[in-house]
């Protein structure tokens, strides 16, 4: 019997894996999701030129702006966009700079700085559009200065003046004792694990319902189930396709996580620092400080509690999509029943993306121990901290009694679907199924 299920597991994963459009969609994916990754060096490479650094000539008439819109430019523009802009005081005049701009056609720009009847004016040139990062940190800079310069020129005096200038550091005081220090932090990085967490887990779960349900029709279709059912027993057939169809899931999301690492790996290459350094300061300095919160450890002992839900949603989602799939004779009359699966997929899809929102809902909490809702929801929510471990094994353990009722009346229904070839009555004849005797 062992023999007999290995067999069709190895028959039906050659046959998935061989197929043309199998190689397709991988390919596919191993040329995309690297491109993806790596877009930003993509669109350089067609003749962009994002990064290409940014000389700001200041010609400055005052002689009072230039050092301090180079200081305030050069600290709020840190970590800011991806441009390297260099404030320089021009050492040839407006005229010089403007046709050397023109023969180069230079993303350079040309800053003069003036006083006219007392008020301070700001004249900024360049050949092109000035990306709109860089111009709006320039408006600030040069707004900023002049506030400075006005409080200077003015009466005030110079203590007084650096209590004017100098930001109010806030305090902030919680008075409840059981608040998380890192929840913002948590709400932040929630809003992009869920999502990353979520999609693929979606995409793979619809890909096993609708390869057990294609396998299924196939073989009604092509009454090639007769020949088998004679082989095997109505039980290891059921086994066989579930196990099949997790095991083409689970190759699946490898190569998926190969590419990723493929596309990881090209980006470091091309940039020639760390692989967070790739991506920008804003984002290695949100690394730096989650590592540093302990909230990786946190989630790392939240894996082994996740990995154990998804296994055990992938064996429930399976023995229904395969117990509805026995029922009918064609992917058409599969589509209709596995409309209800869809419909559970969808509300814990959504559900699970409204929980960094509707913090510790009891309507959430509650959604997340009903099976196949479960399934997404209890996962995120443990993972955000917003479930422990009781509610995660309560969790657990339904998912554990619907395998199992699945398996006793499922297999029932099975044993009788799959050498039923009537389209009539679906839902009698699955309650026909369920009144027979093993």
């Amino acid at each position: 019997m062992k023999n007999k299920l290995k067999l069709l597991i190895k028959d039906g994963l050659r046959k998935k894996i061989n197929t043309k459009w199998f190689k397709i969609v991988n390919i596919i994916l191993l040329l995309a999701i690297p491109i993806l990754i790596n877009i930003d060096s993509v669109i350089e490479l067609f003749g962009g030129d994002f990064k290409d650094p940014i000389t700001v000539y200041v010609l400055d008439n005052t002689n009072v702006f230039f050092d301090t819109i180079k200081e305030t430019y050069e600290t709020t523009g840190i970590g800011i966009g991806e441009k390297d802009v260099e404030i320089k005081k021009a050492n040839k005049s407006f005229e010089k700079l403007k046709d050397e701009m023109l023969k180069e056609e230079s993303n350079d720009i040309i800053l003069l700085l003036d006083k006219v009847d007392n008020i301070y004016t700001a004249q900024m040139t360049s050949f092109d559009y000035v990306d709109a990062v860089t111009l709006q940190l320039l408006t600030n800079a040069i707004n900023t200065t002049k506030t400075k310069i006005a409080l200077e020129e003015s009466d005030i005096d110079k203590n007084e003046l650096a209590s004017i200038e100098s930001p109010i550091d806030i305090e902030r005081v919680y008075l409840n004792e059981n608040l998380d220090e890192n929840y913002e932090l948590i709400k932040y990085l929630s809003t992009m694990l869920i999502p990353a967490f979520i999609v693929p887990f979606f995409f793979l779960i619809i890909m096993v319902i609708q390869m057990i349900g294609a396998e299924i029709n196939e073989e009604k279709s092509s009454k090639s189930m007769e020949v088998i059912i004679t082989s095997v027993s109505p039980k290891i057939h059921f086994i066989s396709k579930m196990i099949t169809a997790n095991l083409y899931a689970i190759i699946q999301a490898l190569l998926f996580v190969l590419y990723f690492i493929i596309g990881l790996f090209i980006r470091t290459q091309i940039s020639g620092v760390g692989l967070t350094e790739s991506f920008g300061d804003n984002i290695s300095g949100m690394i730096g400080t989650f590592i540093e919160s302990g909230m990786l450890s946190e989630i790392l002992s939240a894996v082994p509690w996740v990995i154990i839900m998804l296994v055990l949603s992938f064996i429930a989602y399976s023995l229904l999509a395969g117990v509805l799939a026995s029922m009918t004779t064609n992917q058409e009359d599969f589509s209709q029943l596995q409309t209800p699966i869809m419909i559970l997929i969808m509300v814990g899809y959504y559900v699970a993306l409204m929980a960094s929102t509707y913090e510790k809902s009891t309507f959430i909490i509650v959604l997340s121990v009903i099976p196949f809702l479960s399934s997404i929801i209890a996962p995120v929510l443990l993972i955000i901290g917003q479930i422990g471990v009781v509610e995660i094994l309560i969790s657990i353990l339904m998912l554990l009694l619907t395998i199992f009722l699945l398996l006793k009346y499922g297999l029932r229904i099975y044993k009788v679907g799959i050498l039923n070839y009537s389209s009539e009555g679906l839902w009698k004849k699955m309650w026909k199924s369920l009144k027979s005797k093993e």
